[in-house]
């Protein structure tokens, strides 16, 4: 039976915010061995999730309480394929896959209703079987594409596009790029919802070359084999960190993170590129702003020694606004060994390092800038968390940005313990900010996972929760 759980309620929080959160629990599945799952949210009335259990694949639904309703094997041509991506839609999901022949890799997908019943199958495309080609994959915002992309020998980048509303491939390119090295300088690949497709690669972010250190767009049309080329400069600025987003409303690319003109260890301000793509030249520029030393001083306490620059942050994500303006988020993050033969500090992504243990992990403040669309700044605002865990890489760490209409809220653990409360930072538009208790999971054995939720609502979102070999989904209804 699914578990009932209601929120309790912090007592010093004003009247105004007092409200009851449903929490559905569903039941224990076992996941002993599988590779991976993936949350497919609603198809039709039921909540999906799909398992990779190796040789086996599996599909389960739950009811709008929270209780199966159906689990049941998906069985491929062969015992071993490649799951690529499973892509949920309105009544249906999608699997896209491939498998070998003698002399042949097939990609295919598959398209099945909510009672696991297969509604189309696809050959996408046949490529030769020369080399083991494990493809990556993208969606556009609005599903309706995907691409598969490979990076190849000899500095070239396989690009296949999708159509995910007539379930057909549509065309595929093959280019070799010049200027970087495909493997060692890829960063990002976004997909637009017209099929434009936009990838960086970032060359010579190092203190030794920072002089030469550049970016470099590589812009790709469904339909046309001709690829467009555009370095833009960091004039001898580092990259701390960095991410990039499509803008699909205003036909923009974005990229943004923190810079440094020393070191990657630190930041001292952050830097923005948000440029029509049609209007993308050689050798443009960021936009660079240096963050205060008195906001600084805000960020890292009183107590603390004077510092003129932030340790330890990087970007946690993005969004856009709808004037065209962004909203960075970024978060204190560090790691740290316990053992002296292995590295003893790593500032990236923990999942580098997943066959590593014995490491401390530490999630702590969040620090929010806003900006107009022209770059300038329109608010900042430091929210204080302390999370630390260890040997686990962090999975139950960190925040999940919640969106509403009015309203962003930031959900995280206070402690990653099974018995933790969950609180949240309400944030509106203006920059104003309440923190307040949403639930505790004392006595519930729970541990949520909330860097892998999926919103299906503006007031629902399912958060997995995972102890050793148990999964279970927790559905919360504000």
């Amino acid at each position: 039976m699914h578990r009932t759980l209601f929120l309790i309620l912090s007592l010093f929080l004003s009247l105004q915010f007092l409200s009851a959160q449903e929490v559905l629990v569903s039941d224990d599945i076992n996941i002993r061995n599988n590779y991976s799952y993936d949350l497919l949210g609603e198809i039709g009335d039921r909540i999906v999730l799909f398992r990779d259990a190796g040789n086996k694949y599996i599909m389960e639904t739950f009811d709008e309480d929270m209780s199966t309703s159906l689990s049941t094997s998906i069985v491929f041509e062969t015992e071993k394929v490649d799951i690529y991506n499973v892509l949920g839609l309105d009544t249906t999901f999608q699997i896209m896959y491939g498998y070998y022949t003698k002399d042949s890799i097939k990609v295919m997908s598959r398209r099945y209703d909510q009672k696991a019943i297969l509604i189309d199958s696809v050959n996408l495309f046949t490529t030769e079987r020369k080399l083991f080609k494990r493809y990556q994959y993208v969606h556009s915002e609005d599903k309706s594409k995907t691409l598969l992309f490979t990076r190849g020998k000899k500095n070239t980048m396989e690009l296949h596009w999708i159509d995910n509303k007539r379930h057909q491939h549509l065309s595929s390119q093959l280019h070799e790029l010049a200027f970087v090295d495909v493997g060692d300088d890829f960063r990002f690949l976004e997909l637009g919802n017209n099929g434009q497709v936009v990838s960086y690669f970032d060359r010579n972010n190092n203190a030794y070359n920072k002089k030469d250190h550049q970016g470099h767009f590589f812009l790709f049309r469904q339909n046309s084999p001709n690829l467009q080329y555009f370095p833009i400069d960091f004039d001898g600025q580092l990259a701390v960190d960095i991410k990039m987003k499509y803008n699909n409303k205003n036909n923009h690319i974005v990229l943004a993170g923190m810079y440094s003109p020393n070191t990657l260890n630190s930041a001292e301000g952050y830097f923005i590129y948000n440029k029509r793509i049609n209007a993308i030249r050689p050798n443009d520029k960021f936009q660079y702003t240096e963050i205060e030393k008195e906001f600084i001083g805000e960020i890292i306490g009183t107590k603390r020694r004077k510092m003129d620059q932030l340790n330890d942050f990087i970007i946690k994500d993005l969004l856009l606004r709808a004037d065209g303006g962004i909203i960075l988020f970024f978060e204190a993050y560090k790691e740290f060994s316990r053992r002296s033969t292995s590295r003893t500090y790593s500032r990236r992504d923990a999942a580098l390092y997943s066959d590593r243990g014995w490491v401390d992990y530490y999630n702590e403040d969040i620090i929010i800038i806003s900006t107009h669309a022209d770059g300038s700044q329109h608010w900042k605002k430091v929210l204080h968390k302390k999370q630390f865990s260890q040997d686990d890489q962090a999975v139950f760490s960190s925040f999940y940005i919640f969106k509403t209409p009015s309203r962003l809220r930031l959900v995280y653990n206070d402690d990653i313990t099974k018995n933790s409360t969950i609180s949240e930072y309400l944030l509106d538009p203006i920059g104003k900010y309440e923190r307040r208790s949403l639930l505790n999971t004392e006595y519930e054995n729970l541990k949520l996972r909330f860097n892998d939720s999926l919103q299906l609502s503006s007031n629902s979102l399912i958060v997995p929760s995972q102890q050793s070999y148990t999964l279970n989904l927790v559905k919360i209804t504000y």
